[in-house]
């Protein structure tokens, strides 16, 4: 269905479609009908701030849902539990209906426009969204142009409301402290902005001034413009992105569907203004959009405030949706290209399915769940584990409501085991079709059904999407949950019956994305109030710190065990070995298999893991609250008494290393692995978590228990923190706790205090450096940075953040740098961060651009952060920004994982498990003297510039490393 889409993740592209060279970007008109869409996708790279792309498609997205063709009706709910006439009666609201369903309100304005609102209690927050039914596929004469997704740069950035366009709204934003955005798919394009819900009005008006008085500007629309062309050009570096492409191209070819959103560079060069007010009258008119508000909210109050912010949005003519047939392929095709970023091999293995509404759609999601979701599935069981022929594999049932969909089984494997991965796969396949699918299996699938539910209903955005989306594909705003109760219905018959069906092995769509080197042979839920009760704390005899967190707000519990340790604790000869232990101590314990963790946690509803940080070891497991009991004894087993067994060993190296092979695959990675060698000289911090080649393709399962019991237990420190969030007894809670861990290892002598002592910030002459890495990516990528404190120093870290915040934006683009390299149109992306650990760390600013103006960014940075030593901000800039910085922090820590991890590791540094209720006080004590003296202290010189470009001969001759 939607969330398990065979290309979740990254936009759509079409290998070649001929566009008309006439004025303005116009494709041909013989097929009027033909409007497109496409997907978004928010490529957070590990190491790098996970922060959504610059008002663009971002990186952070809605996975592929339900396409956004109107329904028939546009207010149609399944089961409607209370319906109240038109509010004419009480109110003067234009509303011309209005029904409640499933404590969801929608209601149909007199112009046109739907509005729906859910109240949610679990967190003082609203998620406000606006979706407009603009995507690549409707674009119709302007197909290929990438209308959809310029709007969205340019709708998100100006109103009339706003005098001073773009920097307008970027202090209305501000001045809100919230965290916005926007993004653009197959289908649509939708506007957000998540605050605390004391901003719900400004919101609200916010995102209605954007929908309804958007003024595009020709100098707005000349700067975006070049922004989106410069994007687009990024877009050829990354393999992810240039999979989706080609898949696309393979099954949809010749339908709207297999058009990339970003559109064709060609044609996209040619868009003029004129193109661009054109569409948007077009397709932004109240009837094709639907504005939903989820959060602490009042009903009536936030109706009434739509309905006053839309008042002179009037009807205009309801643009043409209509698709063609997507095109059934009449025997096996197969397309393999080339990307010369590529490290292995990727494919793609399609079969052609059915459109959102069919009545197989429950059987076919659930075979998806059977044969990849989780360890203990088919295909990671078969393909992976046992014969080892791929890195990773997966299974999704893509079923769009616009047209016919794709069973897909992607995988990730050794060029030279690409073949036998393929034959091995559809192997599998076929015994479905021969056999079905085991009761055990089903029930398992079912009960990740529920679980996936309840992790999507955790934040208001996650609701807002969800019910938004439902809606717009569907017409019943409440269709994932009787979707999920539709699924439990499904029987083993049913499931072999849409194997037989549709795994068509004669008429394959099979897509293959290979390394330049390699050689292919072409013939082959319900709301309701949060409890949450005082949390109970204590320490058991070894010393380990428990937290336990009892509350009603999610069926689910969430577990964090963390130690000091990580890449901290770690040398050149031991680098991989945090992770490696930690990941490998989940796959067998004492008294549990491998097979038989990943079968339990496959039934609860969850998963384990065993993660290596910069600055801490530490395991999570997630599970429905059913599950929960014995899934902490599982976390104790594999905390206290792992097996490091050889056969599990010899399936997780070749993943291990793969993950290292393709560190210089994206500019991101590459750029992270570059200014980690050269900033961190006398730190571990130099090196990255996933390891040394050579130190995992040696490692022994006695090399890992010896890591292990060195750094499992550092003596003369506590013995760790052991956090518990979510919906569950703490009074029996407390009792397993004390009996699973009452038994713990012994202690070592080695202690990561000790080492942190001796590493020292580093050391940059006033001068400063410049490292070059010639590198094979189109993008030249930078980073400039200046020595850090340890997270530790309070006194500089929260002024710095604020500091940061208004340099650059807090998790969200803005700030000086985004406004004024944004607006000469030189980056794609830049941000800055403050990186504190329990060493010194790093003050650094991360940019993309294009190569040739590589030397002016770095210029730009340097000149800022001059600009910023020299800078006393008033205490109003500081205030909005931390605004800005409680409300991103508010926003994050709102699902229960989220909330365990958190406390778990500000318990293990020391400011105590409630300190995200407390930082509010520290940051409301910085005052603009506080920002100047760390401004000046870290920024006034003496910076570390590294880049990665294709030409670093147009960077200046000094270069300690080219």
């Amino acid at each position: 269905m939607r969330r398990t889409s065979m290309l979740t993740a990254i936009t759509l592209a079409v290998t070649a479609v001929a566009m008309l060279t006439l004025p303005g970007c116009e494709a041909p008109e013989a097929q009027r009908q033909n409007k497109l869409d496409r997907l978004a996708a928010q490529i957070a790279e590990d190491g790098l701030p996970k922060t959504p792309a610059p008002a663009v498609t971002p990186v952070k997205t809605t996975p592929v849902a339900k396409p956004l063709t109107p329904p028939a009706s546009p207010v149609k709910p399944v089961k409607p539990v209370a319906v109240a006439a038109a509010l004419a009666a009480k109110t003067e609201l234009p509303v011309v209906r209005r029904i409640i369903t499933d404590d969801t309100t929608i209601a149909e304005l007199t112009n046109g426009m739907t509005v729906i609102i859910k109240p949610t209690r679990t967190s003082p927050v609203v998620c406000v969204q606006a979706y407009v039914r603009a995507g690549g596929m409707y674009e119709g004469k302007w197909l290929g142009c990438g209308l959809s997704h310029l709007l969205e740069h340019l709708v998100a950035g100006e109103a009339i409301n706003n005098a001073g366009g773009e920097e307008a709204t970027t202090d209305r934003i501000t001045q809100i402290g919230g965290q916005s955005n926007a993004y653009t798919t197959l289908d649509h394009t939708c506007y957000y902005i998540s605050a605390a819900s004391s901003k719900t009005e400004l919101c609200v008006d916010l995102i209605a001034d954007w929908m309804t008085k958007a003024a595009i500007t020709k100098k707005d629309f000349q700067r975006e413009h070049g922004v989106v062309q410069r994007e687009l050009e990024m877009g050829k570096d990354d393999p992810r992105r240039q999979m989706w492409y080609a898949t696309s191209a393979n099954c949809y070819s010749g339908h709207p569907a297999s058009v990339p959103t970003i559109g064709f560079a060609p044609v996209l060069a040619k868009v003029t203004h004129q193109d661009v007010l054109d569409y948007h009258r077009k397709m932004y008119v109240p009837q094709n959009m639907v504005f939903c508000v989820v959060g602490d909210v009042d009903v009536d109050a936030v109706l009434k405030q739509v309905c006053k912010a839309t008042l002179n949005f009037k009807r205009r003519k309801q643009p043409d949706l209509l698709l063609p047939d997507v095109k059934s392929p009449a025997n096996i095709r197969r397309a393999v290209q080339v990307h010369k970023a590529l490290k292995d091999t990727r494919q793609e293995i399609d079969f052609q399915t059915i459109s959102l509404t069919d009545k197989d759609l429950y059987a076919l999601d659930v075979l998806s769940f059977v044969l990849s979701q989780g360890q203990a599935s088919r295909l990671v069981q078969a393909v992976e584990r046992q014969q080892k022929l791929v890195t990773s594999v997966s299974a999704s049932s893509w079923t769009p409501q616009w047209g016919k969909g794709y069973f897909g089984i992607s995988f990730r494997s050794e060029p030279k085991n690409a073949d036998a991965a393929e034959k091995a796969i559809l192997a599998e396949l076929k015994k479905v079709v021969e056999n079905g699918v085991s009761d055990a299996e089903l029930t398992r699938a079912k009960r990740q059904k529920i679980a996936e539910l309840a992790y999507s209903q955790q934040t208001a955005e996650d609701i807002a999407s969800q019910i938004a989306k439902d809606f717009l594909s569907t017409g019943d705003a409440s269709f994932s949950k009787n979707y999920t109760d539709r699924i439990q219905s499904v029987t083993p018959a049913q499931v072999q019956a849409v194997a037989k069906k549709y795994f068509t092995f004669d008429r394959m769509v099979i897509t293959r994305l290979i390394p330049p080197v390699v050689k292919t042979d072409d013939k082959q839920a319900t709301e309701t109030a949060a409890v949450a009760t005082k949390p109970v704390t204590f320490t058991n005899k070894h010393g380990l710190k428990v937290v336990l967190q009892p509350s009603t707000a999610v069926g689910l519990v969430s577990m964090t065990f963390a130690v000091k340790g990580g890449i901290l604790a770690e040398t050149p000869e031991t680098n991989g070995m945090g992770a490696l232990m930690s990941s490998l101590s989940t796959r067998g314990a004492e008294n549990f298999t491998a097979k038989q963790i990943d079968e339990f946690f496959a039934q609860a509803g969850g998963g384990i893991s065993g993660n290596c940080g910069n600055n801490a070891l530490y395991w999570q497991a997630t599970v429905l609250q059913d599950s929960f009991p014995k899934a902490l004894e599982i976390l104790g087993e594999v905390v206290n008494k792992p097996k490091f067994e050889q056969s599990e060993l010899d399936i997780l190296k070749p993943k291990i290393l793969a993950a290292i092979k393709r560190t210089d695959e994206t500019w991101s990675t590459q750029l992270r692995k570059f200014f980690r060698s050269k900033f961190f000289t006398n730190s571990p911090y130099a090196m990255l978590s996933s390891g040394d080649k050579n130190v995992i393709t040696k490692a022994s399962p006695a090399d890992v228990r010896n890591y292990y019991a060195k750094h499992i237990a550092p003596a003369g420190e506590q013995r760790g923190v052991l956090t518990i969030y979510g919906n569950f007894d703490p009074t029996a809670a407390r009792k397993q706790v004390e009996k699973i861990f009452g038994d713990m290892p012994a202690r070592s002598k080695w202690s990561l205090d000790s080492l942190t002592q001796k590493i020292q910030a580093r050391k940059v002459a006033k001068e400063g450096e410049l490292h070059t890495l010639k590198t094979t990516n189109k993008v030249a990528a930078v980073i400039v940075a200046a020595p850090s404190m340890k997270i530790t120093n309070r006194e500089d870290r929260f002024a710095l953040t604020v500091l940061d915040a208004i340099i650059s934006g807090y998790r969200l683009p803005s700030g000086w740098l985004h406004s004024e390299l944004r607006g000469k149109q030189l980056v794609y992306v830049v941000h800055a961060y403050n990186w504190a650990g329990l060493a010194p760390g790093a003050f650094m600013t991360y940019a993309a651009g294009q190569p040739e103006n590589a030397a002016q960014i770095v210029d730009i940075i340097t000149k800022n952060y001059r600009r910023a030593a020299r800078h006393v901000p008033t205490q109003k800039k500081i205030d909005e920004a931390v605004n800005s910085i409680l409300t991103a922090e508010l926003l994050g820590s709102q699902s229960m994982s989220e909330l365990s991890l958190g406390a778990a590791l500000d318990e293990l540094y020391g400011f105590g498990y409630d300190f995200r209720s407390k930082i509010e006080s520290h940051y409301r004590k910085v005052t603009p003297a506080d920002v100047s003296r760390v401004a000046e202290k870290y920024l006034s010189g003496g910076y570390v510039i590294t880049v990665t470009t294709p030409k670093p001969e147009l960077l200046e001759k000094g270069s300690k490393s080219k």
